[in-house]
């Protein structure tokens, strides 16, 4: 048996490929937009109606070339592109078994809803292994045992309505670091990540991740990366699986490496419901698995597609 904590830890990069400035700053002032005009007032407003006005901004509006946008004029800011996101990993003790999942109505019938609330990116776990089922959504509504989502994506369309066993979990998503434990050799071991990405960039957005070493302990030893699409017991193998609607590669355990992949994509804006996939990582070793605590740092960087 090997006595030792596998884990990862997670680190998170935004990056902006579009090279717009909308604020000037210097060491203790910052002006985020100015216009130089004549009359005008910034909002007006009645009982049913606001209106944003400006008078005498010359040349407003965007203008775009292969590789540049110039949104121009005072407005600008409050129509630029925006990326945002969340990457969060199950909880160490907010977890609970469920008896009805609904796909079509975005809701999970749990036996607690203890440490759960509005606004939470949960994981809902069906049959937990390498073959698991999984689908994540945010938390809009708890009505007694029932909570509701935003919307599920993963492997929704696949579950089923009333899980079958006692390996059916849901899990709340706010952690940075997928921890497998103390592991040993002819078992499987998985751990859920849950992507949500926000983007109002009308050609979308792509996610990708890499890590700063292999999987590994003090001495360099290293766990072997999957190679042949799957994770397999009785062999030593380290990968992760990507699945929903927009995830990269679907339903293949590939390797966490160096090399950055992408993982999530999008050619479109998400809309104001956040676009999320589960990330499953997966880990097998045998008696010949050295022992040691083994841990890589995973980067998940967000771009827009321009």
């Amino acid at each position: 048996m090997i006595k030792n904590l596998f884990f990862l830890l997670m680190s998170f990069v935004l990056l902006a490929s579009s090279g717009k400035v909308l604020a000037m700053s210097s060491t203790n002032y910052l002006i985020q937009w100015d216009s130089v005009n004549t009359g005008g007032v910034d909002q007006s407003t009645s009982t049913n109606f606001s209106l944003y006005d400006t008078v005498g901004d010359n040349s407003s509006g965007t203008s775009s070339s292969g590789n540049y946008e110039l949104s121009a004029g005072y407005r600008a800011p409050e129509s630029a592109n925006t990326l945002s996101y969340q990457i969060r990993s199950v909880s160490a003790v907010v977890n609970t078994s469920y008896t009805a999942f609904n796909n079509a109505a975005d809701t999970v019938t749990v036996s607690s809803v203890v440490g759960f609330a509005n606004g939470d990116l949960i994981a809902v776990v069906e049959n937990t292994g390498f073959s698991q089922l999984v689908s994540v959504g945010r938390i809009t509504q708890i009505v007694g045992n029932v909570i509701s989502v935003d919307d599920f994506d993963g492997d929704d369309v696949a579950m089923s309505a009333i899980p079958a066993g006692g390996d059916d979990l849901v899990y709340k998503l706010d952690s940075n670091s997928v921890n497998f434990g103390t592991i040993s050799s002819g078992n499987q071991y998985t751990s859920v990540v849950g992507t949500s990405v926000l983007s109002s960039v009308a050609s979308g957005y792509s996610l990708y991740i890499s890590a700063d070493q292999i999987l590994q302990n003090a001495g360099a030893q290293v766990i072997s990366s999957v190679i042949d699409g799957a994770v397999t017991i009785g062999f030593e193998e380290y990968g992760a699986e990507v699945t929903g609607s927009s995830a990269f590669s679907p339903g293949v355990d590939l390797a966490v490496t160096t090399t950055q992949r992408i993982i999530q994509t999008s050619g479109a804006s998400t809309g104001p419901i956040s676009d999320k996939i589960p990330m499953i990582y997966k880990l097998s070793v045998t008696s010949s698995t050295n022992s040691g605590v083994y841990s890589q740092n995973v980067y998940y960087t967000l771009t827009a597609n321009y």
